[in-house]
């Protein structure tokens, strides 16, 4: 807590990324690289929806198949 890094990457189920929104949000830099992945295409709006609603700005999307990853740099 309190700390901030260059890369926060978390390959979880999507029920946990939207969980961890608020800490994982505030563990990455300010021009730092943030990843989610470990989450289905159709789960990416939701998940999201969850790190918007904490200041960040949309995300750049990463498809393989019906996987996603969520991508912030």
């Amino acid at each position: 807590a309190g700390r901030r890094f260059d890369l926060v990457l978390a390959n979880i189920l999507a029920r946990p990324l939207m969980e961890m929104a608020a800490p994982l949000a505030a563990a990455r830099a300010a021009d730092g690289c943030l990843v989610l992945s470990g989450l289905l295409e159709r789960q990416a709006d939701a998940v999201e929806a969850a790190y918007r609603a904490q200041g960040l700005p949309s995300a750049r999307r990463v498809v393989d198949g019906e996987w996603c990853a969520l991508v912030w740099a």
